[in-house]
């Protein structure tokens, strides 16, 4: 075995020490503060940070149960209960009848046939799966007087590749709506579909769906620029060794993701544009600043958690985020309850009040950052009250990327610009599929036709806005 070598301990002096009683005290001073830093570090969690719930570790404090209503579990009284519905007699694949026994088995006298109606009971089963398989003979021919050779041409709508467009449209769609890594649509493919492709050839799929969703999404990209409010976010993607950035931004009938390997204000100006006419909601974050404050709404639930962490600090910036956290879950009741705008006037009276204090106070310079950029921004606080189309808060971008956020937890990252271009068109489609309740499968397969028939493709744009921006 190698001898096991021991180092002694590393020891740090300090350079330069005070020599003075008041120079002890500062330095006392700028210690204590990174150590409050430090402290509140640890103590991030999802209710007063931007990390995801699923971050919480066992010590985070568990969330007040709400009050027991005191009925017992299950339905109440009076529950009318839901049931499936059977299927149309017209639709119903095969029909069985099922004899009652010859006697009765209580007193042994014969059963006779009963004019009421039957029992029906329907069985749902998968039918066998197997891959139809075209084979194309494609022709010879040779010219008689150049001797050049001649091939058939496939007919129309039959693609060059070895996947039709069902195949692609399930090998796109497990991939983007059902977060499936290219291994784990290899082994679908082979388990469930019995085809078997390399992985090569699932992420060469992946590739095609891409090019067969360029059009529409470049279209769907297009008209969003004309909605009337638009929720924007970003969070982190890996590519190799790099970290880049995935954009969002979402109206309330569509979605565009965008990857960057910028975070910076020239990165949200590529995917807000250079002077976006709709208002734009967000969190709080420097790279939206460009923007107006009257086009602009800071989202209130990223405010609470402010609030609440600097609830958590000592003295009285911990008391002043205790009554804007107060008054921020009021701002939310009287909202739900739909009163007026001229009922927040007193509300906003007692939040300016308090970010003021905030941040004149010289205990805690976080604290006093924080509400002197509140102030700063004041109107993009408010601007819900001004226009009712406008939400107080970012959900519908967070929504939007919550399922690319399981795609990168369990895929992890992409490696070349093909698998950014799907990830971007086929997050895009799924997302705008979703909010129309239309079926992404559906759209990906009429998409994928078009595309190898060299048709017009289908639209993720609804027609109602087509009236009002045509293409």
């Amino acid at each position: 075995m190698p001898r096991r070598t021991t180092r002694s301990p590393v020891t740090v002096q300090p350079t330069m020490l005070p020599d003075t009683v008041p120079g002890c005290h500062e330095l006392i001073h700028q210690l204590m503060q990174r150590l409050g830093v430090l402290e509140e570090r640890l103590h991030l969690n999802s209710r007063n940070s931007s990390k995801p719930p699923s971050s919480d570790g066992p010590e985070t404090p568990a969330r007040a149960p709400r009050a027991k209503s005191g009925k017992r579990l299950g339905g109440q009284p009076g529950h009318k209960g839901s049931f499936r519905a059977l299927v149309p007699e017209s639709e119903v694949s095969q029909r069985i009848e099922c004899a009652p026994p010859a006697q009765c088995d209580g007193c042994g006298c014969a059963v006779e046939p009963d004019g009421d109606k039957p029992m029906r009971h329907q069985v749902f089963e998968l039918p066998e799966v197997k891959p139809i398989v075209s084979e194309y003979v494609r022709l010879r021919g040779i010219c008689s007087g150049c001797g050049r050779k001649h091939h058939a041409a496939l007919p129309a709508g039959v693609p060059s590749g070895q996947l039709g467009p069902r195949a692609l449209a399930l090998v796109g769609t497990l991939g983007g709506q059902f977060h499936l890594t290219q291994r784990k649509v290899q082994a679908v493919l082979s388990q469930l579909m019995g085809i078997q492709f390399s992985l090569g050839a699932v992420s060469q799929a992946h590739g095609l769906v891409s090019r067969a969703l360029e059009q529409p999404v470049a279209q769907l990209h297009a008209e969003l620029q004309h909605a009337p409010v638009g929720h924007v976010d970003e969070t982190k993607h890996h590519s190799f060794n790099q970290t880049m950035w995935t954009w969002v931004l979402a109206s309330d009938w569509g979605v565009k993701f965008r990857i960057d390997p910028s975070r910076g204000q020239g990165a949200a100006k590529k995917i807000l544009g250079e002077q976006p006419e709709f208002i734009t909601v967000s969190d709080r974050y420097a790279g939206y600043n460009h923007l107006p404050l009257d086009k602009r709404q800071v989202c209130w639930a990223h405010l609470l958690r402010d609030f609440e962490r600097i609830g958590g600090r000592c003295a009285l910036a911990g008391r002043i985020g205790k009554r804007l956290l107060a008054y921020g879950r009021l701002m939310f009741r009287w909202r739900d309850q739909a009163k007026g705008a001229r009922h927040f006037v007193w509300l906003q009276q007692r939040i300016q009040t308090q970010l003021q204090l905030g941040s004149t106070q010289d205990q805690c310079s976080r604290t006093a950052n924080t509400c002197a950029n509140l102030l700063k921004m004041w109107p993009a606080l408010w601007t819900f009250l001004r226009n009712p189309l406008v939400p107080p808060t970012n959900n519908a971008a967070e929504r939007a990327l919550r399922d690319y956020v399981i795609k990168r937890k369990l895929s992890y990252c992409t490696r070349s610009k093909r698998g950014m271009e799907f990830t971007e068109r086929i997050f895009s489609t799924v997302q705008t599929c979703k909010m129309q309740a239309r079926v992404p499968y559906d759209f990906v397969h009429e998409a994928v036709q078009s595309w190898i028939g060299h048709i017009r493709p289908p639209s993720l744009v609804p027609e109602h806005i087509h009236l009002h921006h045509p293409a």
